[in-house]
């Protein structure tokens, strides 16, 4: 063995000193862990919801959309392999999207750590190991330490083992909490992106991480002031993005995608391991304190004039807008992206977590714009004293006072009466691009109305026809122009209508001004194969 032992050190020594610089290059070539912890730039591409409909708003509590989003990152990278964590990213990251680009080496592996630090995951990470219960009476003030090992997860009532046997936390009676000696190794505070690079010198990096994150969504809203003569409206519009995620991006240059570019659903697991469930039967005192809590402050805002947002996982009750008193209005600016529209805020903002985000788009006056009455009924079927939908028509061109692309989202409508401005309707539109003809239907008219009756019928082996009368009326103080459309199936042809009839997407169409507090009446014959 003796022999054995000289033999190992003359060859690691020997041959020309070859240990020597073994042992050194191992050791710089260790792992070792770089933390970014904050990007000192960032941009945030806002992308809609591609399932949510114009019509419906942005869900706050569930965003469907999903945002690009750009860091800038300055780093100081050491010799060897290393890992290298992006701390504050976006929680709910696609980490198979996530671009690097700038390390001087490249990238072997990139991983999101899931693993958030959270009351549930910190006591998961003690499972069976031991922390410290601190209780203080409420009687006399006196606080007591003792050790302990958690016995069960954060997924039901928590049970500790002491030195006295087992006993379920919070059914004490006394204010008691875990004290950890550290934190879990794996688990940390803020959302993670690892990856791993192989570093050949020494160098300081400005590298940008790309990445898409869902949890976001926006939309377009304008505002309607419509003359007091009805022949032409102001219109103003906002932008307003929302930020479902648990990270704010701080001084951020923010934008926004008009259109849907074909996007599948990304299925990523939670990065949070969600709260502790305490359960002590038949105190409870664990489960409704805070909410007694929040009805209490919920009632007491109420008497003020102010409603509270719901106790959890509530968005900012009032946007952030980007208006000031007596500043100029900030208005988002128009991009080309390929096929799709790019509106960017011009100026950084805080995209805060949890929150919305509003800021002008553009602000438009005297567009010429027509009201009309739209209807629409099988030619057949009747009907008695049905209202018309009021929709406003405008066009989407320069020389009407508009000409630019128009995001899909809601319009509220008001009107000038008497020196107070009153709310018309409300409703929305899809995103139309320059020169295409915008119509909003913004509610129902109870005083322009239609009904449609059969006068009568006759019937062979082979057809029936019926003759049928559509009587529009209008009770209003002033004329109504009536768009009305009469699909009929394939075994029907409409004939010998007493006025004349356009065709408007496979139906015939019958346009009308219907005088005030007066009725037009249509009869046609309905020809029915049998």
């Amino acid at each position: 063995m003796m022999r054995r032992a000289l033999f190992a050190f003359l060859f690691l020594v020997g041959w020309g000193g070859i240990a020597v610089p073994a042992l050194t290059q191992a050791s710089e070539w260790a792992r070792q862990t770089v933390t970014s912890e904050a990007p000192s730039s960032v941009s945030v591409t806002v992308y809609r919801d591609p399932n949510r409909q114009a019509e419906n708003g942005m869900n706050l509590r569930y965003l469907g959309g999903y945002a690009l989003i750009t860091e800038q990152r300055t780093i100081t990278l050491p010799v060897g392999e290393i890992d290298l964590r992006f701390e504050g990213v976006a929680g709910g990251i696609i980490p198979q999207s996530a671009i690097v680009t700038g390390l001087p080496d490249g990238v072997i592996e990139k991983n999101r750590d899931a693993a958030l630090l959270s009351p549930s995951a910190l006591l998961n990470g003690y499972l069976g190991r031991g922390v410290t219960i601190r209780r203080t009476s409420g009687v006399t003030g006196k606080v007591t330490e003792f050790e302990a090992q958690v016995r069960t997860d954060a997924s039901g009532g928590v049970v500790i083992q002491t030195a006295d046997g087992f006993e379920a936390m919070q059914c004490t009676g006394l204010n008691e909490t875990l004290v950890y000696p550290s934190i879990p190794e794996g688990l940390s505070a803020k959302p993670t992106l690892s990856i791993k690079s192989l570093v050949s010198k020494p160098t300081r990096a400005t590298v940008t991480l790309s990445y898409l994150a869902t949890g976001f969504d926006w939309q377009a809203n304008y505002i309607a002031d419509v003359s007091i003569d009805g022949q032409t409206m102001n219109l103003f519009s906002w932008v307003t993005l929302a930020n479902g995620d648990e990270t704010t991006f701080a001084n951020a240059q923010a934008q926004t995608v008009a259109g849907q570019p074909n996007k599948r659903r990304d299925n990523i697991a939670p990065a949070t391991g969600g709260a502790i469930s305490l359960r002590c039967w038949p105190q409870a005192t664990t489960s409704d304190i805070a909410v007694k809590r929040f009805e209490r402050a919920r009632t007491e805002s109420r008497m003020v004039g102010r409603a509270l947002p719901a106790p959890m996982m509530a968005m900012k009750a009032e946007s952030d807008q980007l208006s000031f008193a007596g500043a100029p209005m900030m208005e988002a600016k128009q991009e080309e992206l390929g096929d799709l529209k790019l509106y960017r805020i011009p100026l950084p903002v805080t995209v805060a977590s949890q929150s919305q985000k509003q800021v002008a788009m553009f602000e438009k006056t005297a567009i010429p714009f027509v009201q009309i009455y739209e209807g629409e009924i099988g030619a057949s079927r009747y009907a008695e004293s049905i209202p018309f939908s009021t929709t406003l028509r405008f066009q989407n061109k320069k020389r009407d006072g508009l000409g630019l692309a128009m995001p899909a989202g809601k319009m509220v409508a008001f009107r000038n009466v008497s020196g107070e401005r009153l709310l018309l309707g409300e409703g929305s539109l899809e995103d139309k691009a320059i020169g295409e003809e915008v119509e909003v239907t913004i509610g129902q008219s109870a005083l322009v109305r239609y009904s449609l009756e059969s006068l009568g019928q006759a019937e062979t082996k082979k057809r029936r026809t019926m003759d049928m009368r559509l009587t529009v009326t209008n009770a209003s103080p002033h004329s109504a122009l009536v768009e009305f459309r009469l699909p009929s199936n394939d075994n029907e042809t409409l004939s010998k209508p007493s006025r004349k009839l356009g065709r408007k997407d496979g139906a015939d169409f019958w346009t009308v001004t219907v005088p005030a507090n007066s009725e037009r009446i249509l009869t046609y014959d309905l020809i029915r194969r049998l």
